[in-house]
């Protein structure tokens, strides 16, 4: 996934990664009253994220990133069963949405939140982890590189499995290098 090495394309990737983001949170915020919500801005962040790797490479952005994508769905994953399970406390059915109200916020006036927005906060979550490491794997695999790196194949990988990157020839391969009398005495 290694863009166009252009100024113009870089800083045009970085106005949009700022305003697609901008919008995710909106729709990430009007979600558990209006059409939108964590699914949808998960998407855009998703895509922002994808987009800005093409303008700086895979391997670029697994350094600014920092941090696996499955641990952010991880993460998520706990916020919204951990919001579906909270009115369960106070004996109330799972996923039963409780709300709050604050007025007199700075800058914001008043604001009205609650279960909700933790649901959608961890769909969020989910949604951008998962999308991100799907969409890296398969772009690392695409230019030949290792779809996982050490640690996260000791970390997502059975001991008995092999790698397909590996630096052996596949079996079919070592054939085709044979002599074709070899080949063809066996």
């Amino acid at each position: 996934m290694n863009g166009p090495r252009s100024f113009i394309f870089n800083s045009t990737v970085r106005l949009v990664f700022f305003l697609v983001n901008v919008v995710a949170v909106y729709l990430l915020l009007r979600g558990h009253n209006a059409p939108g919500g964590g699914f949808i801005a998960g998407l855009a962040t998703a895509i922002s994220l994808i987009f800005l790797s093409l303008a700086v490479g895979v391997e670029g952005m697994h350094r600014l990133l920092r941090f696996d994508p499955v641990l952010l769905a991880a993460a998520g994953l706990v916020l919204a069963a951990g919001a579906g399970m909270l009115p369960m406390f106070v004996n109330q059915p799972f996923l039963e949405h409780f709300q709050f109200h604050l007025s007199n916020v700075p800058v914001l006036g008043e604001v009205h939140a609650g279960t909700p927005l933790l649901f959608d906060v961890g769909v969020f979550l989910v949604v951008v982890g998962v999308t991100c490491k799907m969409i890296f794997v398969f772009a690392k695999s695409a230019q030949g590189l290792r779809a996982l790196v050490a640690e996260e194949e000791r970390r997502y990988s059975s001991p008995v499995e092999q790698p397909i990157e590996s630096d052996a020839p596949p079996a079919s391969q070592e054939a085709a290098a044979r002599p074709k009398e070899e080949r063809h005495a066996n």
